[in-house]
């Protein structure tokens, strides 16, 4: 892999996690409690359940791909940040 491959690896797993981030935040409409944490009745739903279970899993996949990506593609990555900088 290279590292426009893997720029663009990224951005999928980033869209993925974005789009499964949504869909546990849409439970928010459903109330809070005082503190704003999800209810008790929301959190044993098995819809919310699996929405968690999908967004925890591509948190954690995001996670290890950041881990690789950043210690295999230091120096390009580290290069195109200084050339995007606005001074």
């Amino acid at each position: 892999m290279n590292y426009e491959e893997a720029k663009a690896h990224k951005q999928e797993l980033e869209e993925i996690n974005g789009i499964d981030s949504d869909r546990l935040k849409s439970f928010d409409d459903l109330g809070k409690t005082a503190m704003g944490l999800t209810p008790e009745y929301i959190r044993t739903s098995s819809e919310w359940e699996t929405a968690k279970n999908a967004f925890d899993s591509s948190f954690a996949e995001l996670r290890e791909f950041n881990t690789f990506f950043i210690k295999t593609f230091k120096k390009e990555y580290t290069a195109e940040r200084r050339s995007n900088r606005k001074y």
